[in-house]
């Protein structure tokens, strides 16, 4: 072989190794992105909504009182009724404070990785509201005992961020 034909066959053999290498780096980033959404963004929105059938049902009649929010209406049932007869809606309320907290945990996982703005300013959203949510359910046993009632309604519960998470595992796939 002479020069003319063994550089060309070599410059060949180099564009298919790094068309090779390539090719894995791709899929290993495929995959990596697979198993983000997985493991994180399709629990989180499995999470989410877990919560908002949480709330809707909170917020039906058997639950809440008049013109009361959730936490005010089981402050309100657990003085009138007891702590007992209140259980029911007080397994609800962990369950909404655990998947709060999870989601938490998983956003900021996930947040160094987001791709898309709606996600990230509906986290930061979701964050506030869960934090808040938190000191408020935290405080009912206090605000009980001490007989007192909750200020002002917390924060809402922010209702674009389940369509944020949607829209951030359609740009993660």
């Amino acid at each position: 072989m002479n020069a003319r034909t063994l550089l060309p066959a070599l410059l060949l053999v180099a564009a298919l190794a790094a068309t090779g290498g390539w090719y894995h780096a791709h899929q290993s980033i495929h995959a990596s992105r697979a198993q983000v959404v997985t493991g994180t963004l399709e629990p989180m929105a499995a999470l989410l909504k877990e919560n908002l059938a949480l709330i809707q049902e909170l917020q039906a009649e058997s639950f809440v009182e008049k013109d009361n929010g959730i936490l005010e209406s089981y402050l309100v049932k657990i003085r009138r009724d007891g702590v007992v007869k209140s259980a029911p809606m007080k397994q609800r309320l962990d369950t909404l404070a655990e998947n709060n907290t999870a989601i938490v945990s998983m956003i900021a996982a996930y947040l160094p990785n987001a791709k898309t703005p709606g996600f990230t300013a509906g986290a930061s959203k979701f964050r506030d509201y869960a934090i808040a949510w938190r000191d408020r359910w935290n405080s009912v046993m206090e605000l009980f005992m001490a007989g007192g009632n909750y200020p002002a309604a917390g924060a809402p519960f922010p209702k674009d961020f389940p369509a944020a998470v949607q829209a951030e595992i359609a740009a993660a796939r």
